[in-house]
């Protein structure tokens, strides 16, 4: 199988975790035990820019002040550091051609360190589960990652090909050569819209 890409997560894999989901984990805890999974899932799907707009949007009253909340998650992200490998596997894949893409379930003030520490320059896509709506292990979320390196699916068979890679979020060429599809040959896939340029 010839790799073309990674797909690395970011937390606990090119980053520490440090004190992370300690300060949302505490305030759905101070929320309504019927909300709590509702709560867990759009702190991850939500893009919701921080810890006290998403209280508000909870509408959680009880428990600490929105400040300790804050403060919880500023400390933790200021824990965050890369690992000592993480830059020198990104050169290597890049040494061997290969595109890169993040992929990490996280609430939105979690993507910070991917910024403050470099990373963001160094992926051909950034794919965060609070922007795009699913979390790992979702499929949706890697076919979103798969699109934002512009896979193209290139295949005769217009069930498992075609249909296959478009419900994955990949774009998608059939080759049919009775006439039907994007284009009759192999040969004419690089004049088909996907693939001009």
């Amino acid at each position: 199988m010839a790799i073309r890409g990674l797909l690395f997560d970011l937390y606990g894999t090119l980053v520490t975790r440090g004190e992370g989901w300690r300060a949302y984990r505490e305030l759905i805890f101070t929320l309504a035990p019927w909300k709590w999974s509702q709560a867990r899932r759009a702190a991850l799907t939500l893009d919701i820019p921080d810890i006290v707009a998403f209280r508000r949007h909870f509408a959680g009253r009880f428990g600490p002040p929105d400040a300790y909340f804050e403060r919880m998650v500023v400390e933790g992200l200021d824990a965050v550091a890369l690992f000592d490998a993480t830059h020198d596997v990104l050169d290597e894949a890049r040494r061997r051609g290969l595109a890169l893409a993040l992929v990490s379930n996280l609430a939105a003030p979690y993507k910070q360190p991917v910024y403050r520490l470099g990373l963001a320059e160094r992926f051909d896509a950034l794919v965060f589960s609070c922007e795009v709506g699913h979390a790992k292990p979702d499929l949706a979320i890697f076919a979103h990652a798969a699109a934002q390196l512009e896979l193209v699916m290139i295949g005769d068979s217009r069930h498992d090909d075609i249909r296959g890679a478009r419900a994955a979020g990949i774009a998608a060429i059939h080759i049919d050569r009775r006439g039907r599809g994007d284009v009759r040959d192999i040969g004419e896939i690089f004049g088909h819209p996907l693939l001009r340029g």
